[in-house]
């Protein structure tokens, strides 16, 4: 008995922190408007709640566990009149709300996520349910708390009057007054035993008078609120339901509680301004939303085995004289769809269905079962932000938008637990990957989780999620938390447990094993190279052909068989991409350009590189890859093939720089010159000076290399112009002593009368004059690679140097 206790409590330690994960912190909200103060929780998750009177104001209870509130910033846009302070008990989940004035409080919930409380100036309303005591300990003359009803925050799937959630206004009673007479239904109220209860039953002649008296003030009052609201930049007209251009539209008695205004105007409240961005956010749908019962019968466990739910509906399906029954038809749909038979259901629609309402619905969620390429799911479109399981069923059938409202979130997770085991393991991992896709890593681990907390072995389909999620970084994956190296050998080991069966999604997993090599700069093993080329083979013109063709060309690159890389590019370019994802194509191509440019040989690059069928390679790789192809064109001598890559690229300093030296190579100076107009720096001015040395310009090159710091060219410009100044300047030791003594203006010649000091004179300026030009000469032969007058020839091996 004490080693089942041990075990109970480890067990119980172990999920305690699986537990602590799952509480929802909650930010309290608050403004202030004329008559009262108002406070909003934008809660996650529905709970029960219950308002009512404390000994030091009143308090709001949250019947739900793990929730917290953060009270942190309660204060920042209200004063401390009517509600002077805050507190939140987290033993008994109360907020106590701390009044001392002559107020009242109220409550309700705004939209399915937003639970509001006002603390109103002014006595308190005869009947009003919150005028009770929170706790029974408190003393009050108000009637018995027994008779206040606990309002309850509804689930998302389930409205059972959508018209008595509506604000008073809205209600079919009030829309409706202009059509008959107005009658307002005034509820049972809970007095005080100082007061009497009016008889509701006495009927006046003045009755309607009144209630249509009644109507106008509100009225009245509701748009003296709508013009404070207009000025103040909070409300503004819709154009599309303005009545400018047709009729009003009104909502129905069917329109269920929304966090918005009507349609008639578009309005933000202050409630509106500091709720996260990810629950007003979301692609507003035009269509109208399937309603969400429709789809119980997917989640709803049958009473009776698989062969007996379809042996029964296809034995109803022929009434007497063969008449078909609709009935038994979509009794028999919905059987098949349940146990994931989309084919199978797909022809009962389209043999016993065809022209009823619900057929283009059968026929998407049969095709989403299937995952059939480009089936109709026509249905399903503009569904993703509707209430309700159908949201899952649309990101399935249809393109992920960008952004998800936190209500079409919500959906999607709780519908994904409502599954059925088979159903959950066939449609959950697929449905995750096309979120990881598109960027919604929360929202794929959330559904994964779905997955996870049932028991058993949940398939190859399940080990593929769990490699992209593990890919990503996510923890529970086997990630570090971000994309990492080590993160992608967790992605590896799990890929290469699915490429190793024979079950359907191996050829998935040996495709994303190479890609993720491949990203680690590996080579593939030979026997992984071969399985994907006969996979090539076997599938042929589909999209995962396309994905191998563009898995293996880095590959290929990698390990330097660059024309195959380029063979397996211009397969995948001539099939078809796909519409629905991103095309990885462009990566691919671009990732070859780079290794290409950075491992090849100079032989292999210019093979490439001069392929008619690659002349726009540049144009086919990114800004940065093209660049590198077009400046080691440039080392290598082909400054017409590197301005041929380079002239697309965008006007910035490296770019422009690298197609100036490509011009330069072609002798386009005036060209170069031109381009080089706007750009500063060193590296212009150096260019600027190898441009006038080419023209001729020589002593300005030389102040423009001392300008960029460039002192060879400097050097060379002032040898070339053929100054003393500029060469004793800049020129070298050599070039320096040999413009000083030997291009002088008048050489030395012999003087007229010969005289034993003149021709001593004579002879020393020759011999000064030699000496600096063999010093000039042994230096450039240096350069030059040449010998000089007075060096030996290099001697042949077996020969003898010649007697000096």
């Amino acid at each position: 008995m004490k080693r089942l206790a041990r075990f109970a409590a480890v067990v119980v330690a172990s999920l305690a922190p699986s537990f602590a994960t799952m509480a929802e912190t909650v930010r309290v909200q608050s403004g202030e408007h004329g008559t009262f103060s108002r406070l909003a929780l934008v809660m996650g998750e529905p709970t029960d709640w219950d308002l009512g009177r404390m000994d030091t104001g009143f308090g709001l209870r949250l019947t739900r566990e793990n929730i917290t509130l953060d009270l942190q910033r309660a204060f920042d846009l209200i004063p401390r009149t009517r509600i002077q302070d805050l507190r939140w008990n987290n033993a008994e989940g109360v907020l106590e709300i701390t009044a001392d004035c002559d107020c009242h409080v109220t409550g309700f919930i705004l939209g399915n996520s937003i639970l509001v409380v006002d603390v109103v100036d002014g006595p308190v309303p005869q009947g009003t349910r919150f005028d009770t005591a929170l706790f029974g300990s408190e003393t009050t003359t108000s009637a018995p708390a027994a008779t206040t009803p606990v309002l309850k925050l509804e689930s998302k799937r389930t409205v059972t009057d959508p018209d008595s959630a509506l604000p008073p206004l809205l209600q079919k009673t009030m829309r409706n007054r202009y059509d008959r007479q107005v009658e307002i239904d005034r509820p049972a109220r809970l007095t005080k035993p100082k007061m009497q209860r009016p008889d509701t039953t006495a009927q006046t002649t003045f009755a309607e008078s009144t209630a249509r008296q009644r109507v106008s003030e509100i009225e009245a009052e509701l748009l003296k609120q709508l013009s404070r609201a207009g000025a103040q930049g909070m409300i503004q007209p819709s154009a599309e339901f303005s009545g400018t251009s047709g009729p009003t539209l009104q909502p129905d008695a069917s329109t269920l509680p929304n966090p918005h205004p009507g349609a008639n105007v578009d309005a933000v409240t202050g409630v509106d301004r500091a709720t996260p961005p990810d629950i007003r956010s979301g692609t507003v749908e035009t269509t109208r939303c399937h309603p969400s019962g429709f789809f119980e019968f997917l989640v709803i466990e049958p009473k009776t085995d698989p062969h007996e739910m379809i042996a029964t509906a296809r034995q109803s399906l022929l009434r007497e004289f063969d008449a078909p029954n609709t009935k038994a038809a979509e009794d028999l749909v919905r059987a098949y769809l349940y146990l994931g038979f989309g084919a199978e259901a797909r022809q009962v629609v389209d043999r016993f269905l065809t022209g009823t309402p619900q057929a283009d619905l059968y026929r998407s969620i049969a095709n989403v079962m299937d995952d059939t390429p480009n089936a109709e799911t026509g249905a399903l479109a503009g569904q993703s932000s509707c209430p309700g399981q159908v949201a899952f069923w649309a990101l399935l059938a249809q393109p992920i938008p960008e952004t998800l409202s936190l209500n079409a979130r919500d959906s999607v997770r709780a519908t994904a637990s409502d599954l059925p085991l088979h159903l959950r393991r066939w449609l959950v991992p697929r449905l995750a990957q096309k979120l990881l896709a598109c960027g919604h890593d929360d929202l794929a681990a959330a559904l994964r989780d779905a997955l996870r907390r049932a028991e058993g072995d949940h398939g190859t389909s399940y080990t593929l999620l769990q490699a992209k999620l593990a890919e990503v970084g996510d923890y529970a994956a086997g990630g570090d938390g971000h994309p990492s190296k080590a993160s992608r050998l967790a992605a590896e080991g799990l890929l290469e447990e699915v490429a190793d069966t024979n079950d359907a999604e191996a050829p998935q997993a040996l495709l994303d094993l190479i890609r993720l090599e491949t990203v680690r700069g590996v080579v593939p093993p030979p026997d992984r190279i071969n399985h994907a080329e006969a996979l090539i083979f076997e599938h042929d013109d589909t999209r995962l052909t396309r994905n191998f063709h563009i898995a293996l060309a880095p590959a290929y690159a990698l390990d330097g068989q660059f024309q195959k890389a380029f063979a397996h590019l211009d397969q995948a370019l001539a099939m078809t991409p796909p519409a629905d994802l991103d095309d990885p194509l462009p990566n691919a191509r671009n990732s070859v350009g780079i290794t290409l440019t950075s491992d090849a040989s100079d032989a292999g690059f210019l093979r490439i590189l001069f392929d008619p069928e690659r002349s726009q390679i540049g144009r086919e790789v990114s800004d940065e890859t093209a660049h590198s192809i077009a400046a080691r064109l440039l080392a290598l001598g082909f400054p017409e093939q590197a301005l041929a890559q380079a002239e697309h690229l965008p006007p910035e300093d490296a770019y422009r720089f690298t197609r100036i030296k490509a011009m330069m190579g072609l002798g386009r100076y005036e060209r170069a010159l031109a381009s080089l107009s706007g750009l500063q720096g060193a590296e212009s001015d150096r260019l600027r000076a190898e441009i006038l040395a080419a023209l001729g310009e020589n002593e300005r090159a030389h102040v423009l290399g001392q300008v960029a710091g460039d002192e060879d060219i400097a050097r060379r410009a002032a040898w070339a112009s053929g100054n003393p100044q500029l060469i004793a300047e800049s020129g070298s030791a050599g070039e320096a002593g040999f413009a000083v003594n030997v291009a002088a203006e008048e050489p030395p010649v012999a003087p007229p009368t010969p005289s034993l000091g003149g021709t001593v004179d004579l002879l020393e300026k020759i011999r000064t004059r030699r000496a600096a030009l063999e010093a000039l000469l042994a230096e450039k032969s240096k350069e030059t690679g040449e010998v000089g007058p007075n060096e030996a020839m290099p001697q042949k091996p077996g020969t003898f140097a010649p007697d000096s």
